[in-house]
């Protein structure tokens, strides 16, 4: 069903209404678009594409939305809406213009798919997938010594840290020698303005802002799980162990724990927003090996070469 427009409004200069915006409508239309918690990640640490459009209805309400990166383009908006659809597909075309944009099309988005197809682009290799698990209680828990809760205060500064290292790019389980030329000394990103941000955020829950305690109370690892409470689905993004503590099973047991905290919130199922990228497995097949099960979310299209 279409919705009427009032009209399509590119961003320009501070997107701060249009992120505030967005993730309320994305909870209707997910799993066909984005997840809210992954949208407002995305915003606290800068990984939004470069431009953003909106469309808005008459009465202001956000209906739709598109973003344009060489390597990340989208268009969302309530599957069916065809009107939406064709007015941000064209506004993204415009703003790809010659570039070989990497466009997500998500189950459902047919209307997207066909203009798409149209204009000769194709499925990528690699599908839009995600791995997904029952938010209950499996029996999990961390080696002896170790235990999972939820950040405290005052440990901002720990919490931000354990994360820079857990995610220090020469440190990531790249395979067949994907990370050989990463710079040694390149550092994460994340800082101490991006975890506020990240705070900021209204589907942010300090309860599902998760640490794993080594026996030296030290941070062996993090993560954050956003709980939608609309849709009923929490994405897990980002998780973390700090390299000392690998090979111990915490990411599996960590992930685990949000399913059994997710479910005594009340939500529903969980989604990792990950795929079985060629280079860089280990982390699709340790969350597989712990019950999370392949979803296949649909694809990315990139024009025929």
């Amino acid at each position: 069903m279409t919705r009427a427009a009032a009209g399509l409004t590119e961003i320009s200069g501070d997107p701060a209404d249009a992120v505030r915006d967005i993730p309320r409508a994305l909870s209707a239309w997910f799993p066909a678009s984005t997840h809210p918690g992954g949208f407002a990640w995305e915003a606290a640490t800068g990984q939004l594409p470069g431009r953003i459009a909106v469309v808005r209805d008459g009465a202001g309400a956000v209906i739709g939305w598109a973003g344009s990166s060489t390597d990340d383009a989208r268009v969302e908006c309530a599957p069916g809406d065809d009107g939406t659809t064709d007015l941000l597909a064209a506004w993204l075309l415009d703003a790809a213009g010659d570039a070989s944009v990497s466009v997500a099309v998500h189950r459902g988005q047919d209307r997207l798919r066909a203009i798409l197809a149209a204009r000769g682009f194709v499925d990528e290799a690699i599908p839009l997938a995600g791995l997904c698990h029952a938010a209950r209680d499996t029996g999990a828990r961390p080696p002896a010594g170790y235990r999972t809760r939820p950040v405290e205060d005052g440990e901002e500064r720990a919490r931000v840290e354990a994360h820079r290292v857990a995610w220090r790019p020469v440190d990531l389980p790249f395979t067949d020698g994907s990370g050989d030329g990463i710079d040694p000394d390149a550092e994460s990103r994340f800082d101490a303005d991006g975890y506020a941000a990240m705070r900021a955020a209204a589907v942010y829950r300090r309860d599902l802002d998760l640490v794993v305690e080594a026996p030296d109370g030290s941070l062996a690892g993090t993560c954050t799980a956003w709980l939608d409470e609309i849709s009923g689905w929490a994405e897990l993004e980002p998780l973390g162990i700090v390299p000392a503590h690998r090979r111990r099973g915490l990411a599996q047991t960590l992930a685990l724990d949000v399913c059994r905290r997710v479910g005594e919130l009340g939500g529903h199922d969980i989604l990792i927003n990950a795929s079985p990228l060629p280079y860089y497995r280990a982390p699709w097949d340790a969350y597989v090996a712990a019950g999370f099960a392949p979803m296949d979310r649909g694809a990315r299209m990139r024009p025929r070469a």
